[in-house]
């Protein structure tokens, strides 16, 4: 452009090193232009170009400020800065224009207009009397049809601040139709208005007077503006009836007095005095055939009932709210930051109840002093909308020196599915608890100091000492384990070994996730529950959340009278797909497979940070689903998690692929149930509990490692499963599936111990399915031996052996086609993968009929089923 317009080549471009000239770098790399980028954090090396900026800024600001323009329009600002400077006499030129100085003539400022002044432009598509209409800008936003005009035909009349500014009525009646809220039906209104009346007086009947009255009262009644805004709804349009019409009054207007505004000739809008009378003639009164008659007290009653009920507020979904606020300034400007400010205030208050600071008279020089923070969120139901603005005050614990060990163990999800098998098949009441503000229960051990949030500063200093373990501490995790441990065990609970966050006594489990806590109970030993809660409720500030239906995001959808737990993250998933955009160009058509290829290739290439965190995001987003209620994308999860470094384009693809899929198939939920028998070639009759083992050989292309997979299934339900590639490579199948049977029997061991725990006896001996029957002849067999002299596979052969002989583990083999890890070790087609996911999701026609259940998001009603007999013992 420089060399079309002033013949003058460019050559070296000298510019900072910000993100945002990505663009800009490649075009001039393509055209040849050397870039000369300046050291970081030295803006000296910018020469007059960081000073020209600020003067654009400035003058621009002023342009804004004096024509009483929206913040919307800085950029046009800015454009209009740039235009009058250069047209604006330098000293170092001379006194002469940046415009005369390249072009060689001076500017011309006959064209230039006050910025502000109102614009009249030629309209042809209106008549005659209306084509001078005013409008806002000439080239900017019109504020009432929110679009930019762009004519040759204009006037301007500057606004010396003197005259008054007459709101132009023809553009208000055009907004007053679009955004007129649609009247019912004029019976209605009439019976609306009756039974409001009755509820205040005894009933009447209203006469012709009191309409009358009525009718007069809504002709006196005065106009006002429309809120103007600037993308109105679209609504059903009536015609509104002038005598009725009432607007109300936006924040910022004045109302206009009546000999303000000139008659319109054409509308004949004049007031004609001699028309106007307040008597009104029965004559003129019409009456159509139907008489109302009078309602009795029933509907006085009902009236009432009416009046004191609130009107429910319209609750808004994740999809429309904003972002919340970043930080405790952005409060000023954000849509929801009175909310946010109340729930701040509200936090605040509960930590200095619980004596979570202490004034002090200590410095910065007496020890170390950590940054306290807000962060803000919302809170949603398991159906995305909105219940509560959430405000948290938070240390900056990535400041907090290094104090050691400070893992706070937390629930395992295999142990969450285990529960939810339990408490299907025996009929067990699962109440949910939330600790308000858990973490401030349990005491700091060491001092610490912190500063004081805004905005408290002036009443308690500028420095508090922390008494308690705020969030963003690095141990305040695992203080509050500590505080809750003994607590439950004071209340006489017993730890399960091996299993954090899992505590149990003769009639209670009682589990928790930090400060989500559930209690299992039977419906005979309801007593116990109740006097649990009230000791509970001794010590900790609870929040009842009632019946077990939301937990870690997960739903949790029961039917008593089948017996019938179900698991799923619909709404989680809906969350991601939304936050990424990745149901745009889906069309309602989504994939029936969550992964294609077997393996895929690692990238060739750039590296794009970008496109790298966009794959670590939705990978990790992977991980969560497929490990609590999705082991239908365990396997895809495991492929995609191997290119996180650098991921390719291709591999960003495959893992939206997924997604789709999973937005698809969404409501599918993982079941339990107290049923065992299924009609499904997976399941044999006889099979309450099991495990299965699976491996495919060196099907990574490029390492040839080995995959393999597990699965356990507890009343029909899977609780624990893995899809992972082999650390080794095995030089054959067989060698690949003893590591994957070895894997295996270490966690079915570890669930027997579980159980015994528990003290819950399944009666049957636990067995371990693999369809590889080499193997499973070498550790069944006495004369079998696996000769090879890999030292490791020679472990795992052993072990398995010992532990066969033993008793411990039970082998046995299955066909591949009936192997329910199958699509964990492999991409499945559609068929297969449909039968791989119908043991866990469903099976024949009643797939169908519990999958609308699910879809629908109804709970399903029915009386308790009785709960039979067990010959387990204990709890059981």
């Amino acid at each position: 452009m420089s060399q079309l317009n002033f013949g003058a080549v460019v050559v070296v471009v000298k510019l900072d090193n910000e993100r945002g000239y990505g663009e800009l770098l490649h075009v001039l790399k393509d055209l040849g232009i050397i870039v000369e980028p300046r050291a970081e954090y030295t803006e000296e090396q910018n020469g007059l170009s960081e000073q020209a900026g600020k003067m654009i800024v400035i003058r621009a600001r002023a342009v804004r400020i004096d024509g009483r323009l929206p913040m919307e329009l800085s950029n046009e600002c800015c454009l209009v800065a740039v235009y009058l400077l250069n047209r604006t006499p330098v000293e170092s030129l001379g006194w002469k224009t940046p415009y005369e100085v390249v072009r060689g003539q001076k500017p011309s400022a006959a064209h230039l207009n006050v910025v502000g002044a109102r614009a009249y432009v030629l309209n042809n598509k209106l008549k005659r009397g209306e084509k001078l209409e005013s409008r806002a800008l000439i080239g900017q936003l019109d504020e009432s049809l929110g679009r930019v005009l762009r004519t040759r035909d204009v006037v301007f009349m500057s606004n010396d601040g003197t005259e008054p500014v007459y709101p132009d009525r023809q553009t208000l009646r055009e907004v007053v139709t679009i955004l007129d809220v649609p009247e019912p039906l004029e019976e209605t209104d009439q019976e609306i208005e009756l039974l409001l009346q009755s509820a205040q007086r005894d009933w009447s009947g209203p006469s012709r007077s009191d309409q009358a009255a009525r009718t007069d009262q809504a002709k006196d009644t005065s106009r006002a503006l429309p809120t103007p805004r600037s993308t109105p709804e679209t609504t059903t349009q009536h015609e509104p009836e002038p005598e009725s019409e009432i607007v109300e009054m936006p924040r910022g207007w004045e109302p206009i007095p009546a000999e303000a505004e000139a008659p319109d000739r054409r509308l004949n809008n004049a007031p004609r005095r001699e028309e106007i009378s307040g008597q009104v003639s029965e004559s003129n009164v019409l009456t159509g055939k139907r008489q109302r008659k009078t309602l009795g007290t029933y509907f006085v009653a009902f009236a009432q009932a009416l009046q004191q009920t609130e009107p429910q507020k319209s609750r808004l979904h994740r999809d429309e709210l904003p972002p919340p606020p970043k930080r405790w300034k952005d409060l000023e400007k954000h849509p929801f930051g009175q909310e946010f400010k109340a729930a701040a205030a509200k936090e605040f208050k509960s930590c200095r109840e619980k004596g979570c600071f202490k004034t002090t008279s200590a410095t910065v020089v007496d020890s170390q002093r950590l940054p306290l923070m807000w962060v803000f969120t919302y809170k949603f139901d398991e159906d995305g909308l909105l219940y509560k603005y959430k405000a948290r005050l938070v240390v900056r614990g990535d400041l907090q020196e290094d104090w050691g060990d400070t893992y706070a163990a937390t629930l395992a999800a295999r142990v969450f599915g285990f529960l939810m098998a339990l408490t299907a098949a025996f009929g067990l009441k699962a109440y949910q608890y939330d600790v308000l503000n858990a973490f401030l229960n349990a005491p700091l051990e060491k001092l610490v100091h912190v500063q004081t949030p805004d905005p408290y500063v002036e009443e308690l200093g500028k420095i508090l000492e922390l008494k308690r373990a705020l969030y963003g501490l690095k141990d305040a995790p695992l203080l509050w384990y500590k505080h809750l441990k003994e607590t439950l065990i004071k209340l006489g609970l017993k730890p399960v070994k091996d299993v954090p966050c899992l505590f149990t006594n003769e009639r209670l489990i009682v589990f928790f996730y930090v400060d989500d806590i559930v209690v299992l109970v039977h419906p005979d030993h309801l007593d116990d529950h109740q006097a649990f809660e009230r000791r509970l409720e001794a010590v900790y500030d609870l929040r009842k959340l009632g019946e077990l239906k939301w937990f870690l995001g997960i739903r949790v959808l029961r039917d008593w009278t089948a017996g019938t737990i179900w698991l799923t993250q619909d709404s989680f998933i809906e969350k991601v797909v939304n936050k990424y955009d990745l149901d745009q160009k889906s069309g309602g058509r989504y994939p029936a497979v969550p992964l294609i290829e077997n393996s895929l290739a690692q990238s060739t290439e750039d590296t794009s940070n970008q496109r790298t965190q966009l794959y670590q995001q939705l990978v990790r987003s992977l991980a969560y689903i497929s490990t609590f209620t999705r082991p239908d994308v365990a396997r895809a999860h495991s492929v995609l998690a191997r290119h996180l470094q650098n991921p390719g384009q291709k591999h960003v693809s495959a893992v939206k692929h997924v997604w789709r899929y999973l937005y698809g198939t969404r409501h599918l939920a993982i079941r339990a149930s107290q049923q065992i028998a299924e009609s499904s070639s997976y399941i044999w009759d006889k099979s309450l509990f099991y495990g299965a083992s699976d491996a495919a050989f060196a099907d990574d292309v490029e390492s040839r490692q080995s995959s393999h997979g597990y699965l356990f299934k507890l009343y029909r339900m899977p609780i624990d499963w893995k899809a992972t590639r082999q650390r080794s490579v095995t030089k054959s199948t067989t060698e690949a599936e003893l590591i994957a049977l070895s894997a295996t029997g270490g966690e079915m061991e570890w669930w027997t111990r579980v159980f015994q725990h528990i003290k819950f006896d399944p009666e049957i001996q636990p067995t371990i399915y693999c369809d590889n029957e080499q193997t499973v002849g070498i550790v069944k067999k006495e004369d079998e031996r696996l000769h090879t002299k890999l030292r490791h596979v020679d472990t795992h052969e052993m072990w398995v052996r010992q532990e066969v002989q033993e008793g411990r583990l039970c082998v046995e083999w299955c066909p591949t086609a009936e192997m329910p890890a199958d699509g964990l070790t492999k991409s499945l087609v559609r068929q297969k993968h449909a039968e791989f996911n119908q043991p866990s999701y469903g099976t024949g026609t009643s797939l169908d009929d519990e999958e609308k259940w699910v879809i629908s998001g109804d709970t399903l009603v029915g009386e308790s089923r009785g709960v039979s007999e067990t010959p387990f013992g204990g709890f059981w």
